[in-house]
């Protein structure tokens, strides 16, 4: 008969919990690898898909700064200028149509950071004085790769041009001729054409990045499994009616687990990146990221997020067994901010925005579960009022 209370008054051993807890986490584990046993079938892809975040912003790096001067009202122009706008290795600055606003583009975009590296130029826009882009801007450092763009290639300025050693193209450029001229600036402005890859230091790197991938999948995919198993090793621990939730806390925590993780890809890694690669690294310098060390960012950034994420439900599940009050959990909230900012350095990049993006959700998450740990006390009193009554009547 069980006791009144709901509790399991089984008595066990030291080393009967241990075997049991032995027992849950080999569960847990196998429950792990048949998920990334699964995961491994569909591993290239999921790896192609997992380094997006860094890849995009290493394409984004990559992009050639161009900027056109040609005349705004021909077809010619608009054309072009549209062609431009439209090409995967190009950020197009927009189209002047005479040779002084380059110059402003230019020392604009030393200022910014973002040089100007490609200038194309239709050789009508060349003045009576002969000036031609390079005498404009001769003094600046870097010097944009210029290209003169003709319709007509017997004309005199051609030949002109020619002796001064620029490049000319037909206008408007085919396909292949634009995209020669563009990885000639990008090798100009020291960006390689591959700087969008990650890089692998040994033949069996390969391999083991497939695993590491299944291996963040599995887990995910297991969540429901081995947070089952987690509840199992507690249950006996509760009362009855506690132990009857089992379903929503399992599928709470699972999706809060699935939706941290979510949430770090998403949301964290692509402004991270951005940060890191874009704005703190200098233009002088050139990265190359191992595939190894990103899907090991990957795994433990997820994972740590994943946790966070499960800080609503934790403390709304001790405040329902007691362990914690609303009262005691608002008196520790300074505390708690502090180490949500600590938890944020250790587990985020040494960038402040990736420590700002894991230390807020867990302070919001951390008054949300005041507010859980409110309702839950409610709860239990309305209940104890009830059963007091009860033996009353």
């Amino acid at each position: 008969m069980s006791p009144p209370n709901g509790l399991d008054d089984t008595k066990l051993s030291l080393t009967e919990h241990l075997g049991e807890l032995r027992m849950r986490l080999v569960k847990s584990a196998l429950a792990i690898v048949v998920t990334t046993g699964g995961s491994l079938v569909f591993a290239p892809e999921i790896l192609d898909y997992s380094i997006t975040p860094l890849t995009d912003v290493l394409k984004a790096r990559a992009r050639v700064e161009t900027v056109l001067v040609h005349d705004l009202k021909s077809d010619r122009g608009k054309e072009l200028a549209e062609r431009l706008g439209e090409h995967a290795r190009i950020r197009f600055h927009g189209t002047f149509s005479a040779l002084e606003p380059v110059k402003e583009a230019v020392d604009a975009g030393i200022s910014k950071k973002e040089p100007i590296e490609l200038v194309l130029v239709d050789a009508k826009a060349i003045g009576d004085d002969g000036a031609l882009v390079s005498d404009i801007l001769e003094d600046a450092e870097p010097t944009p790769y210029v290209v003169y763009l003709v319709d007509d290639p017997k004309s005199d300025i051609v030949v002109e041009l020619q002796l001064e050693g620029a490049l000319v193209v037909l206008d408007p450029p085919r396909n292949a001729a634009l995209n020669r001229i563009i990885r000639r600036a990008a090798a100009a402005a020291g960006k390689a054409t591959s700087g969008d890859k990650l890089v692998v230091l040994s033949p069996l790197e390969p391999f083991f990045a497939y695993l590491k991938i299944a291996l963040v999948c599995g887990l995910f995919l297991a969540c429901p499994i081995w947070l089952y198993q987690a509840w199992k090793f507690v249950a006996p621990g509760l009362y009855t009616k506690e132990k009857k939730a089992v379903l929503p806390v399992i599928s709470s925590a699972s999706l809060l687990f699935i939706g941290g993780g979510l949430f770090a890809y998403y949301a964290m890694f692509p402004v991270m990146f951005d940060v890191l690669v874009n704005q703190m690294m200098p233009a002088s310098l050139t990265g190359s990221f191992t595939v190894d060390n990103y899907l090991g960012l990957l795994l433990r950034v997820t994972v740590a997020f994943g946790v966070v994420f499960e800080l609503p439900l934790a403390l709304a599940m001790l405040a329902s067994v007691g362990i914690v009050s609303a009262a005691g959990l608002k008196k520790y909230r300074k505390y708690a901010i502090v180490l949500a900012f600590v938890a944020g350095a250790f587990l985020t990049p040494a960038d402040p925005l990736s420590q700002l993006m894991m230390a807020l959700p867990l302070v919001v998450f951390y008054e949300i579960g005041i507010i859980f740990a409110v309702i839950t006390e409610r709860k239990r009193s309305r209940e104890s009022e009830s059963v007091a009554l009860d033996r009353v009547d």
